[in-house]
């Protein structure tokens, strides 16, 4: 892979970043979260005419050697995955820890071995697949907490009740983590970029097209908002991009 753009700016020169461990460490380092603030970070696999999920449903056949080798290296950095109950059901996510080589000495700025799994949900219906010896919470409002959580069959210590992304993010802090990775769905990327609590938008754009109908990464909430390209990569299978909302914007935030 090669990183043409860094930290906002065009590299005088490219530099290339090699799929191992080492690779892994260089790539760490560009997406690396704030050390001064919780940071929410979406990460999302499109494909280039924008797709989120091939012909099944899911976002499997978009997959891809440069994509895998980024996602994993993102979920080594991050304290927690945050994601809505539908995605959870459609995809694995069984055990989301990133790369192994990449947890010790944590990345993670809270320090763990290993990400919490956060899912929001208003009704608690969870997949057996969900590994009950994982960090798990279970977030929702207060109006659904109680069925939900019966639902779920989570303990009560898992419960978050937030009313609104402004809400999930203090809550999630106040638990520790500060670097949240948000993997989606749609409705909730577009709630979070809408409240203004979405920090970083981070893109693998799989070099090929699917066509169809297939969902965009953001939808149900207008998001209008103005982002700056942070970092740009370059791989044989897939583009990685990295925005962060615009500096004015976040300096009034």
């Amino acid at each position: 892979m090669q990183l043409l753009w860094d930290d906002g700016r065009a590299l005088a020169a490219p530099r290339e970043i090699t799929e191992d461990a080492a690779g892994a460490r260089a790539l760490a380092e560009v997406y690396a979260y704030s050390a001064d603030r919780t940071w929410v970070r979406a990460m999302m696999n499109t494909t280039i005419d924008g797709a989120i999920t091939g012909a099944d449903g899911t976002s499997g056949p978009l997959r891809n050697p440069t994509d895998s080798f980024a996602f994993g290296v993102l979920r080594a950095l991050a304290d927690v995955v945050l994601v809505g109950a539908e995605t959870v059901r459609v995809e694995d996510y069984r055990r989301p820890q990133g790369r192994s080589d990449l947890l010790a000495p944590s990345l993670r700025p809270a320090g763990g071995e290993r990400p919490a799994l956060a899912i929001m949900s208003q009704s608690g219906r969870l997949p057996a697949s969900i590994d009950p010896a994982w960090p798990t919470y279970l977030v929702t409002d207060a109006a659904h907490g109680e069925r939900a959580l019966a639902a779920s069959g989570l303990p009560e210590s898992s419960l978050i009740l937030a009313e609104d992304p402004e809400g999930i993010r203090r809550a999630l802090a106040g638990l520790g983590h500060r670097g949240i990775q948000l993997e989606g769905g749609p409705s909730a990327l577009a709630r979070f970029a809408g409240a203004g609590e979405l920090d970083e938008l981070c893109f693998s754009v799989t070099h090929r097209t699917v066509g169809g109908d297939a969902s965009r990464v953001m939808r149900g909430v207008d998001a209008e908002g103005v982002w700056e390209l942070g970092s740009l990569t370059v791989g044989a299978h897939a583009t990685l991009s990295r925005y962060v909302r615009d500096r004015t914007v976040r300096d009034r935030a």
